[in-house]
């Protein structure tokens, strides 16, 4: 169902789309409930709940849906840059063996005593299936086919090349180093440069509470009671004021549902996929949640 090796796990396809789909069902039957239980029902003009409580429990179903897909998504992105950072490493490291007099597949196997995060694991595996007798290219294409990741692709189809090639190998493997090196340098600067993105989206949720707060304490709630009063009832001026928990779980939801596209937006402009942005999304979606209720009117 999943790898594990030094605190990093994986969780392959299989165990992923099991736990999508239990995630998203406890979560549906979790919002499902308040209306299977007539504690909720739709009526106009209030088509949304009016009781916090129950906006909680709608909220706290989403975040089920959420948090352990979120979990899950977070270590394979985790998982996957690890692999990343350390092939650099490993060619280098490969090459060196090489220059030394080494044959590569005999370099090959000692690199895969060294920690190279989870690609430990998978050079062995590809090294014992060559000792036991598979081919050079096939063993290295089922390393590029259990990983699936299109760095080891290219790693595997250099290693093939390079073990082709005889006299030009040492070349070979020092042009995949600058290579490969040049990639996760600029993977590490573009993640660095995206830093800032992530901190606007956290702050600008922050703001929008504050905003949500200050209009329900200073501006509709102070409507609500004046169209309450006797005197403003007869004169019918604020005849349009609805109830002030309509508003509040207005803002409510508006917050939750900037927090959710705002944590996927974030996965996807410093990570490149928006399943990423997940664990963003329950983080922002908690803040709301805590917010609403610690400072309720």
């Amino acid at each position: 169902m999943f790898y594990r090796r030094k605190n990093k796990t994986y969780f392959k396809q299989k165990c992923r789309i099991a736990v999508w789909t239990v995630s998203c069902l406890v979560g549906l039957l979790t919002v499902l409930v308040p209306i299977l239980l007539g504690l909720y029902t739709p009526q106009g003009p209030y088509l949304v709940p009016l009781s916090q409580k129950l906006n909680n429990t709608i909220a706290l179903g989403l975040l089920i849906a959420f948090i352990f897909p979120a979990i899950v998504e977070f270590n394979n992105y985790r998982w996957g840059r690890q692999v990343d950072r350390n092939i650099p490493k490993l060619l280098r490291d490969v090459a060196e063996a090489v220059q030394s007099g080494v044959t590569l597949p005999r370099a090959l196997e000692e690199a895969s005593q060294r920690d190279y995060g989870p690609l430990s694991k998978e050079i062995e595996h590809a090294i014992a299936m060559f000792i036991l007798g598979a081919s050079w290219e096939d063993s290295l294409l089922s390393l590029a086919q259990r990983v699936g990741r299109p760095s080891v692709q290219r790693l595997s189809t250099i290693l093939i090349e390079a073990h082709q090639t005889g006299g030009k190998m040492i070349e070979v493997l020092d042009t995949s180093v600058e290579l490969f090196s040049s990639i996760d340098e600029y993977r590490e600067e573009q993640h660095n440069t995206m830093r800032p993105y992530i901190i606007t989206i956290y702050m600008a949720t922050v703001v929008f509470l504050i905003i949500a707060y200050v209009v329900l304490s200073q501006f509709l709630a102070t409507l609500y009671l004046l169209s309450a009063s006797v005197a403003v009832k007869e004169s019918e001026l604020l005849k349009g004021v609805l109830d002030i928990n309509y508003y509040r779980s207005i803002l409510f939801w508006a917050s939750m549902i900037e927090s959710i596209y705002g944590g996927l937006i974030a996965g996807k402009i410093r990570n490149g996929t928006l399943f990423a942005g997940l664990w963003h999304s329950v983080i922002l979606s908690t803040i709301t949640l805590v917010f609403f209720n610690v400072f309720s009117l």
